[in-house]
């Protein structure tokens, strides 16, 4: 058989594991699977060429992009049901651990050909952008230390009965360090693989029997490499979501005011993750996160000087007269609201897909530019001041 050209977009896929469920995920654009391998030569006395080098525990990396159209990606990596997602909201500290996997298809057939697998990812920083000729995107980007590539399958099991004993659909193949499975997340919490008799935080297997240590309450996830019978691949067909959310459809509201002239809103969050390594282990034990940081900008066309009335004193019609930035505190405070509209609803009021809030925002930065031929323009950096960007399904309540 000839060799394939090449591996076109439309033949390949992302799965992402998170703490209660696995998602196949729709409206994605890009997605990168990198590692890297800290290397340190070493050399010796008497010796004109390097002796060797010596390696450090691989620095993985996995980022993606996607159409901004709903609460699915955000909910499987902040571990909550897109079915049944809070109606108080999500913060991003809840973004969690998750394991990545992509899925290549065989060039002929409906089969996997190839299998990519990111162990324990933990969302390193995300980007929420949104502007007034573009589509509304979502790009994140995760970090962690076990990466490895599968001629076959990438399995994803999920029980939801049974209590410390459960059956797996396919015969795990046995990884070249010894362990039968690649990821075991058991109520969230990612387990260690032992031979035999698992003691809390553990789990053994013996055949395609997955013993824990720990009794279910809600799930456990099993991720393993496998050679199943038949043709696995499917496309992917998510209709229950927008193809894209264009600016048009994007209201942005300040203080609960809807703002005009604006034309693009970034949202930029770290989660500050700290890597926690132990001597005598190979691996990345796992990711502390610390208190995060969200920032972004909003680019607006100049009127007048109602905007940064808002931001400096709480009110378009403070009464001020004079604005500089740095100076004082709103006492109210400022917040901050995303609303993406459903652009298939023709009457209004349109149905509200997804809202993204950012409770309290001071304003750290501001650019006036103005070119030939063009209109003036603002551009304000901003802050949250508690850390906070709480993701609603639908409007917020």
């Amino acid at each position: 058989m000839a060799k394939r050209l090449a591996i076109p977009s439309k033949e390949t896929e992302l799965k992402i594991v998170g703490p209660i469920d696995s998602f196949m995920a729709a409206r994605v654009q890009r997605v990168q699977l990198n590692d890297e391998v800290p290397s340190t030569y070493i050399d010796e006395l008497g010796n004109p060429r390097h002796a060797g080098q010596s390696n450090n525990i691989p620095n993985v990396s996995v980022s993606f992009s996607a159409m901004d159209v709903g609460i699915k990606i955000f909910s499987v990596l902040t571990g909550t049901n897109p079915a049944a997602y809070p109606g108080a909201g999500v913060d991003i500290s809840n973004l969690s651990e998750v394991d990545a996997i992509i899925y290549i298809k065989d060039a002929t057939a409906a089969d996997y050909i190839k299998s990519g697998h990111a162990r324990r990812l933990q969302v390193r920083d995300f980007t929420f952008n949104y502007s007034v000729d573009g589509e509304s995107t979502e790009d994140y980007n995760l970090v962690g230390s076990e990466k490895r590539w599968f001629k076959n399958d990438v399995v994803v099991d999920k029980f939801v009965t049974g209590t410390t004993s459960f059956s797996l659909a396919d015969t795990p193949l046995q990884l070249n360090n010894g362990r039968k499975l690649l990821s075991v997340i058991l109520d969230g919490d990612y387990l260690e693989e032992v031979a035999a008799a698992p003691s809390t935080g553990q789990y053994s297997v013996s055949g395609t029997t997955l013993t824990t240590g720990d009794s279910r309450t809600a799930q456990v996830l099993a991720v393993y490499h496998a050679n199943p019978a038949g043709s696995n691949w499917s496309d992917i067909s998510d209709t229950s979501v927008p193809a894209a959310i264009h600016g048009k459809d994007v209201a942005i509201e300040i203080n609960s005011l809807g703002i005009p002239r604006i034309q693009s809103v970034t949202i930029n969050g770290a989660l500050q993750p700290q890597e926690v390594r132990e001597m005598g282990n190979r691996e990345t034990v796992g990711y502390q996160r610390q208190v995060p940081t969200v920032e972004g900008t909003i680019t607006v066309l100049d009127t007048d000087t109602e905007l940064l009335d808002l931001f400096l004193n709480g009110s378009i019609a403070s009464g001020a007269t004079e604005f500089q930035i740095g100076q004082g505190c709103v006492v109210s405070g400022v917040d901050l609201e995303i609303i993406l509209r459903d652009p298939c609803d023709l009457t209004s009021p349109y149905i509200v897909k997804k809202t993204v809030y950012v409770p309290d925002v001071s304003i750290v930065g501001e650019g006036w530019q103005s070119n030939v031929n063009n209109n003036a323009s603002t551009t304000y950096n901003w802050r949250s001041v508690d850390s906070q960007c709480i993701v609603f399904s639908g409007a917020r309540v």
